[in-house]
């Protein structure tokens, strides 16, 4: 092959793996789909723009993925482009969330992202955006987030705490602001959609904090046939509030594709995207709710109504109800705010996993203790690590637990259990990014189970680190069959971290050794797409 012909080869190649980097997030809509999408879109702004706008969707899921991700991602753009009131660009990096990167944004929209974590850093770059004028607009999933972080849940006006009313079902929608100009789609009617619903609970849900423009129609009787406790008299659909000098539009529909194809919700997300980018003004001023909206009584940390439910916590098994898990979940969330009441209420949750309550019991309090956590719970969750059968559990928490205490009880642990749980334990370290155990998962490359080793160098590439990065050198030349691939994955993993923190050169070595032509195709286009991406972003000079 000619010089020419070479270079020409690898340019197609770089342009193949970029755009491939860039669609694959719209890879599951079929092209049917998409003409639906494009015949029920609006074909004009609301409201002319006043200046070119761009919006970054998000769509990172840490918890459960929503298949209405991609329909969603397709459906802004499409929006987009036919209205010419914006333009979007899709990412699930964190790092998108750089004060430097949100500068080119006039909105962020979260579609069905969950579980979602971010660095100090990140937190106050996104409240510093959207405080300072911009705006965040929800779809579906996107109060499924913030457990940790109560600011950003009170932002975005909810946070998820279930979803009675399933995406199978068909529940009933009544316009609480009819006249108002984001519900004009629906022509100041109510309405029944197929889709699921969800909770958002007080205290973060409150009409005394947000403009609610829908909400479930509890007139209803399939609909309120759901309803698993008083307060779910008030679930709210679709809302809008100012946050400070930024701008929050909300909506509960979108777990279903098909509604990505739907005029009157088009239409109605198109409304609130425009009020979000600050195109379409209107009134969010709150109104008080009506008789019987919005109540709900708090309960302490200490008392008897708390200890009362976690008395019944403890007998709860599966297909029981689950009110009292729901009430104490609620009471939790009343207590954001107050870290004393927090403080007790998790001395209270240790209490009944160091007491007889049922494995399905000690499952709900590990996952509140995920949310609520602090270094008080790691001893009772460290005891718990090496039982086969309440392992698993007690990790869901200590990976989300802050502190140093957390990664010492794991890496104790890990050598101090069988294959099974090993593995789990070095899944949380990897997760964790745990610098310190680098040299004890080193040693487990060579492990005769292979599951242990996969785990080991997978937490390794997690990790990244001069250490891990040195242990992965050696382990995807001596390594194979699976645990070569693995290897190799990690190894690349830890050129992209060398790449994200500006070792360039660094990374560059890497990704040259995995793009050698007796590496397996998709590790070799990886590392040519790292290549492309270290070589256009120059060398980030190192301080010192």
């Amino acid at each position: 092959m000619s010089k020419r012909s070479k270079v020409i080869s690898t340019g197609l190649l770089i342009v193949w793996c970029l755009s491939l980097a860039a669609n694959v997030s719209c890879a599951a809509v079929s092209a049917d789909e998409i003409q639906k999408m494009e015949q029920a879109m609006p074909a004009k702004p609301t409201r002319p723009p006043e200046k070119p706008r761009k919006i970054l969707v998000f769509n990172l899921c840490n918890g459960f993925k929503h298949s209405s991700i991609p329909y969603w991602d397709k459906a802004l753009e499409i929006m987009g482009k036919k209205t010419g009131a914006f333009q979007v660009e899709i990412s699930n990096d964190m790092s998108a969330f750089s004060a430097e990167n949100l500068a080119k944004f006039d909105a962020v929209c979260l579609n069905n992202t969950t579980g979602l974590k971010f660095s100090q850093s990140q937190r106050e770059s996104l409240m510093n955006f959207v405080k300072g004028g911009k705006g965040i607009i929800g779809v579906h999933a996107a109060t499924d987030n913030f457990y940790d972080w109560p600011d950003a849940a009170k932002m975005m006006g909810g946070q998820f705490s279930g979803h009675p009313w399933g995406g199978g079902g068909t529940w009933a929608i009544k316009i609480d602001e009819p006249s108002h100009p984001l519900t004009a789609a629906f022509k100041g009617k109510g309405f029944k959609v197929k889709d699921e619903i969800y909770r958002t609970a007080a205290p973060f849900y409150s009409r005394a904090e947000q403009l609610v423009l829908m909400s479930l129609d509890m007139s209803d009787e399939a609909t309120r046939k759901q309803a698993e406790k008083p307060s779910d008299a008030d679930t709210g659909i679709t809302w809008v509030k100012t946050f400070e000098k930024g701008r929050v539009f909300y909506s509960a529909l979108g777990h279903n594709n098909d509604l990505t194809w739907d005029p009157a919700i088009l239409q109605h997300y198109l409304d609130g995207i425009q009020f979000a980018l600050g195109d379409y003004k209107v009134d969010t001023k709150p109104k008080a709710p009506a008789s019987g909206q919005g109540t709900s009584t708090v309960i302490s940390g200490k008392g008897s109504e708390m200890d009362e439910l976690l008395a019944k916590v403890k007998t709860y098994d599966w297909g029981q109800s689950r009110l009292p898990l729901t009430e104490v979940s609620d009471k939790i969330r009343e207590a954001y705010g107050s870290p004393e009441k927090l403080k007790e209420i998790e001395k209270s949750l240790i209490a009944v996993l160091a007491s007889d309550a049922t494995y399905a019991g000690k499952q709900f309090v590990c996952r509140e203790l995920s949310i609520i956590g602090t270094e008080q719970s790691v001893p009772a969750l460290a005891k718990m690590l090496t039982d086969e059968k309440l392992s698993d559990m007690a990790r869901y928490s200590l990976e989300r637990i802050p502190g140093a205490a957390v990664d010492a009880a794991l890496r104790e642990a890990m050598a101090k259990t069988g294959a099974k749980v090993k593995v789990g334990i070095i899944n949380s370290l990897g997760e964790r990014r745990d610098a310190k155990a680098a040299a004890a998962l080193s040693k487990l490359i060579g492990d005769s189970d292979e599951m242990v080793a996969c785990a080991a160098v997978a937490a390794l590439g997690k990790i990244g680190g001069a250490e891990a990065t040195e242990a992965l050198a050696k382990a995807k030349g001596a390594a194979s069959g699976r645990l070569r691939m693995v290897a190799l994955d990690a190894y690349l993993k830890c050129a992209d971290k060398l790449a994200a923190e500006g070792k360039k050169k660094e990374a560059n070595v890497i990704y040259k050794e995995l793009y050698e032509p007796d590496m397996p195709a998709a590790i070799r286009t990886a590392a040519l797409r790292g290549m492309v991406g270290a070589t256009a972003g120059g060398e980030k000079k190192q301080p010192g």
